[in-house]
């Protein structure tokens, strides 16, 4: 066998183990959005319909019409593994393994007349098999990880239609450009301004078919789909809800400007210059948009949203710091083209995330810069192999170092990745849900219906996912009750906003304990516990913390 595939299968194997084993209790606990995006496909699965009744939908109403995709691509797992944190994470980790493997594709083809093409590929594999920030976000439910497949996948179809002229192979690159509309939000800030960079850098020929055919193409599947969704109240809701534009601090903080230009009495005209919203909003967004390629972001433990947080371990090693500068040296030598085209793919890549104020910087919204980052640091690493091998003292001195601190930073990430983060703030990943559910569903024949407190996160989602609740049983009693769906009551089961559902209040004189008879209640960890009420269970995170009292 070819010793560059046998090499490959290597690194293929090694990134699928990063990123499977232990899927189903690794990271711990399981988010909301987790559940949502797994109980969906359940639900679309047994019935045709998600949680909300909507038969075959695009966009989850039940997750603020976020796409669909993500839940689709989940079914056949839920289907073999049934309903569980493993199945739903499937989908994430494999399309995860797999942008590993058309990574290497997609380097073969870029530099096509490159002698060192294979080299140069295997290297770019290798740093997206072991990087963190795709191994973290490949173990979890997330649709983000989807595109950063489907995009590359996108790229390199493109690129062999360029040298091929086989045209079904560019309507596939436009297909699964199209279909990243569907499976997450990021991809609509991204694609209008990335598909022709790489139109304009890569174009066929310079005849006028050859040129008008991939932008027609650019306007049908991916300008007017998008048109579409923000042109409708309910599609764009997600984006409207995250926009830098629907919070109101800038406004607040353009106000007070305004108020003290006018208690010195400066002029209207000065106010106006330097005090109005589009400096203010193009301020806030620059900020958002450069903290995105900052040092803290890349290469420590300060991105977002926290549930992702490894301690003490960045999004990238810090080896590949000097390997980026050093990639960029070496491309700029060889092929000035690519160099510009993957320098693009890096500058776009943080504009969705730029216009959101929530959790910025993010490493959700931006892992498209995948495999990008990855190529250039592979360059950098080839660039310092070609100075070993001649026998260069500053090549060996430099590749040693780096193999070193390499080895070091992996071994770390690992080791904080498996053992500490597992304990480390496992509140934000609603840790104790599992355990709540096992508990109320064992105690609940022998009581009339349960309370439940919503202090931690929204409830019933858990209670859908982990109790495997009938999806078509779910969509009837939804009806009766149109509430919001983060505590919307089924069953036997009843939230409450109430951090404590089950406490003392005072009643004229009198000091009395809230609650039925034969009712179950589950009160907040915070909660002060009445003498007179029976515990009947606690439930603990895995780092020790209490957060829920089961009480009666």
């Amino acid at each position: 066998m070819n010793r560059t595939i046998v090499i490959l299968i290597i690194i293929l194997l090694l990134g699928t183990f990063l990123r499977f084993y232990r899927l189903g209790e690794i990271p711990v606990g399981f988010h909301r959005d987790e559940a949502f995006l797994g109980y969906n496909a359940y639900s679309i699965l047994r019935t045709g319909k998600d949680m909300n009744g909507l038969m075959l939908p695009l966009h989850l109403k039940s997750f603020l019409y976020s796409p669909a995709g993500y839940s689709y691509l989940s079914m056949p797992f839920i289907a073999i593994f049934d309903l569980n944190a493993f199945s739903v994470r499937f989908a994430s980790a494999l399309f995860g393994s797999l942008t590993i493997l058309i990574a290497f594709f997609l380097v073969k083809t870029i530099f096509y007349y490159f002698v060192y093409k294979n080299q140069l590929a295997l290297l770019t594999s290798f740093l997206i098999a072991i990087s963190p920030w795709n191994i973290n976000l490949s173990r979890t439910a997330t649709e983000n990880n989807l595109v950063a497949f489907f995009i590359p996948l996108s790229v390199l179809l493109y690129l062999i239609w360029v040298r091929s002229n086989k045209r079904y192979l560019l309507l596939l690159s436009f297909f699964f450009f199209f279909i990243t509309l569907f499976i997450y939000q990021a991809p609509r800030a991204f694609l209008p301004f990335f598909v022709p960079l790489l139109l304009v850098l890569f174009p066929r020929s310079k005849d006028r078919l050859s040129i008008t055919i991939p932008f027609f193409l650019f306007l049908s599947f991916i300008i007017v789909p998008l048109l579409i969704i923000f042109s409708s109240k309910d599609l764009s809701l997600r984006l409207r809800t995250v926009s830098v534009f629907s919070t109101s601090e800038t406004q607040l903080m353009l106000d007070q400007h305004i108020r003290e230009d006018g208690v010195v009495n400066t002029g209207n005209i000065v106010t106006r210059v330097f005090h109005n919203k589009l400096l203010g909003y193009s301020t806030v967004v620059l900020k958002n948009y450069f903290s995105h390629l900052s040092y803290n972001f890349l290469f420590t433990d300060q991105s977002f949203p926290d549930r992702y947080r490894i301690p003490q371990s960045g999004l990238l090693y810090l080896f590949e710091l000097p390997l980026l500068f050093l990639g960029i040296w070496y491309l700029l030598k060889i092929d000035r083209k690519v160099l510009f085209f993957l320098i693009g793919w890096i500058i776009i890549a943080p504009i969705g995330s730029a216009l959101t104020f929530d959790d910025v910087p993010n490493l959700q919204r931006t892992l498209m810069v995948f495999p990008a980052l990855s190529i250039i640091s592979g360059s950098g690493f080839l660039y310092l192999l070609f100075l070993f091998y001649k026998k260069r003292l500053i090549g060996k001195a430099l590749i040693t170092f780096i193999f070193l601190v390499a080895l070091y930073n992996i071994s770390f990430y690992l080791h904080q990745y498996y053992i500490h983060a597992v304990v480390y703030r496992p509140w934000y990943r609603h840790d104790g849900y599992k355990k709540l559910v096992s508990v109320i569903n064992t105690l609940l024949p022998k009581y009339k219906k349960v309370v439940i407190t919503d202090r931690e996160s929204a409830p019933t989602i858990f209670f859908l996912f982990y109790g495997k609740y009938d999806p078509s049983r779910f969509q009837d009693e939804k009806q009766k009750n149109m509430k919001d769906l983060d505590r919307i009551n089924f069953g036997k089961y009843e939230f409450s906003q109430e951090e404590c559902p089950l406490r003392l209040i005072k009643k004229g004189e009198k000091i009395i304990t809230t609650g039925e008879k034969d009712v179950l209640y589950v009160d907040s960890g915070l909660c002060k516990i009445p003498d007179n009420v029976r515990v009947l269970d606690t439930v603990k995170r895995l780092d020790n913390s209490l957060v829920f009292f089961i009480v009666r």
